[in-house]
C-alpha cells in the first residue's frame, strides 16, 4: 500500500518513511533506494532527517555518499 502512495504523491516524505521501514527490517539496499527516491522527488518537510537517514544507511552498507543539498 505504501508503495502505491509513494508513486502518487508529489512529495518525497513517504519515500523517507518507507526507507525507515526498510531499514528497521534490515533491508539496507531497499532503504537506500527509497531515501534517494525521496530526495529525487523533493519537497521534503524534514530534509535534515532524510540526510541523517541516508548517512546511516550508507554507513551500514559501507559506502560513501554525496549528500543532496
Amino acid at each position: 500500500m505504501l508503495d502505491i502512495l509513494c508513486r502518487k504523491t508529489s512529495r518525497g516524505d513517504l519515500h523517507i518513511s518507507q526507507a525507515e521501514r526498510y531499514l528497521a527490517r534490515g533491508e539496507w539496499g531497499r532503504a537506500r533506494m527509497a531515501v534517494e527516491e525521496g530526495f529525487a522527488k523533493g519537497r521534503l518537510s524534514e530534509p535534515e532527517r532524510a540526510r541523517r537517514l541516508l548517512q546511516d544507511i550508507c554507513a551500514r552498507l559501507g559506502v560513501t555518499e554525496t549528500f543532496p543539498q
